[in-house]
């Protein structure tokens, strides 16, 4: 079993075009659900991912998504057959109030006025248009993905580089060319891997899985029968 977690302002429906291959079924996780009521923290929600899958289920995570599903991984590090992090960040160094300040703002503008913020959102420079297959959150999910930008700040996220030298499975690191920043964050992080393995995917940006999607499917399967 594949879990999938989607990023910031995503949506579980998010993952229906991939394909791993035919004996790996997916269970796309709505991530929403886990702010409905008392948020938990970003570590929090990753020990809860973690203990509701079976031992040598593989776990794959987008952006936020990413950061949770490495924390999912920190909290059953030997449960875990393998993972695969997408434009995720491994926590930051310096910088923590700016960001949770920032954040903060996302926050107001997505409680404040949803369409308006939607279109900011896609508007950052790091974020090419909506790409086909690409399912967002919606007005439904307003006050959860308010709640995240909280909660699962990376402003609030500790910074995971030393704890990554403990994982024992194979884990895939996967960025897009065009996307520099995180692309040396998975390269440093992939270097601090037991078991790690970076993938660049050409003429791709952050939205790996959904702008280059059949290059993305190929590079999990590739990796899924190697482990």
């Amino acid at each position: 079993m594949i879990h999938c977690l989607h990023g910031a302002v995503g949506s579980f429906r998010d993952w229906e075009f991939l394909k791993a291959g035919p004996d790996q079924k997916l269970n796309a996780l709505d991530l929403w659900e886990f702010l409905k009521n008392e948020p938990p923290s970003l570590a929090q929600a990753g020990a809860i991912i973690a203990d509701q899958a079976n031992t040598n289920d593989i776990i794959l995570g987008y952006s936020m998504g990413g950061r949770l599903a490495l924390h999912a991984l920190l909290a059953a590090p030997k449960k875990w057959k393998a993972a695969i992090i997408v434009s995720a960040h491994p926590g930051l160094i310096e910088g923590h109030d700016d960001r949770i300040e920032q954040d903060s703002r996302w926050a107001a503008l997505a409680n404040r006025n949803w369409e308006f913020f939607l279109k900011k959102w896609n508007q950052q420079g790091i974020l090419p248009p909506s790409n086909q297959g690409l399912h967002q959150a919606t007005l439904i999910n307003q006050d959860a993905v308010a709640k995240s930008f909280h909660h699962w700040s990376l402003g609030t996220q500790k910074n995971l580089r030393t704890q990554l030298a403990t994982l024992p499975c194979p884990v895939l690191w996967m960025t897009g060319e065009k996307d520099q920043k995180f692309t040396e964050l998975g390269r440093e992080a992939a270097s601090l891997l037991p078991k790690g393995h970076h993938a660049i995917i050409a003429d791709s940006g952050h939205r790996v899985p959904w702008e280059k999607s059949e290059s993305f499917s190929s590079t999990v399967r590739k990796f899924l029968s190697n482990i």
